[in-house]
């Protein structure tokens, strides 16, 4: 994808693209390894972006990080998006409003649990430890990495339907 093409997948904003910071290291993205691009804004610690291939087309998200209440204490978390179980303050909860002309419909959001760090690429990459009844690695990632890519499309989906 091209500068262009991921500034004007993000739909949800007003205007749609506009102000994006892209990351610094933007032309350094090995596409073909990722299921999705996360990042979050320099400026605005609490700001993220998602982006991913939905349809052939780019279709992107602003999310804003809701602050975590501190009574959670050591429990874990699982990501909505790479359903990996991570420590508490590895996960947290993302809303991004919907994308719509319609000023009452654009006051609904979607939300979901995400990793902090947005690097759910990572998890479902990892390799782990397999049983003798465990489907082979190469396997288990690419069930991993077609998972995480439809529940991203789906969450984008629903965020930038108008």
């Amino acid at each position: 994808m091209t500068r262009d093409e991921v500034r004007g997948a993000i739909v949800n904003m007003d205007p749609p693209g506009g102000r994006v910071r892209l990351p610094t290291w933007f032309d350094e993205i090995a596409w073909h390894k990722l299921e999705y691009l996360g990042w979050r804004d320099q400026r605005s610690p609490m700001r993220a972006y998602l982006v991913a291939e939905v349809d052939g087309a780019a279709a992107g998200a602003l999310l804003r990080q809701v602050p975590s209440r501190a009574e959670l204490g050591s429990r874990a978390m699982m990501c909505d998006l790479c359903r990996f179980t991570r420590r508490f303050n590895e996960v947290a909860v993302f809303t991004a409003r919907r994308a719509s002309r319609d000023k009452r419909q654009r006051l609904s959001g979607r939300g979901l649990h995400l990793c902090t760090g947005l690097d759910c690429n990572v998890n479902v990459n990892s390799k782990t430890h397999l049983g003798p009844l465990d489907p082979t690695l190469d396997e288990l990632i690419a069930a991993r990495r077609d998972g995480l890519h439809v529940r991203t499309a789906a969450f984008l989906g629903r965020t930038t339907r108008g």
